[in-house]
């Protein structure tokens, strides 16, 4: 095997590509949301440590939990789906 061969699959390689796409990512990328590299990064440190997979997975499900209507401050308006009606209550 040549030693280019080892050297792409060994962990500094990985490394050093996951740092050349951050910085591609980083002069490129307009849109929201999380990064493949920042997402690469986080599953290299998930490998090495055994809490972080539980964090990642902590954060994967609070992201896909969905606000209920009473978790926040009280409504001024009410739309009823089901019944097709909405009352809107404007602020004085």
């Amino acid at each position: 095997m040549s030693p280019g061969f080892l050297f792409a699959m060994s962990l500094p390689a990985l490394v050093a590509a996951l740092f050349v796409l951050a910085v591609v990512e980083r002069a490129v990328r307009r849109k929201k949301g999380t990064p493949m590299a920042t997402a690469g990064i986080g599953e290299l440190g998930a490998t090495f440590e055994p809490g972080k997979r539980d964090e990642l997975e902590y954060r994967k499900e609070e992201r896909q939990l969905r606000d209920e209507e009473g978790d926040g401050a009280p409504p001024r308006s009410r739309i009823d789906l089901d019944g097709g009606t909405a009352v809107l209550k404007l602020p004085d």
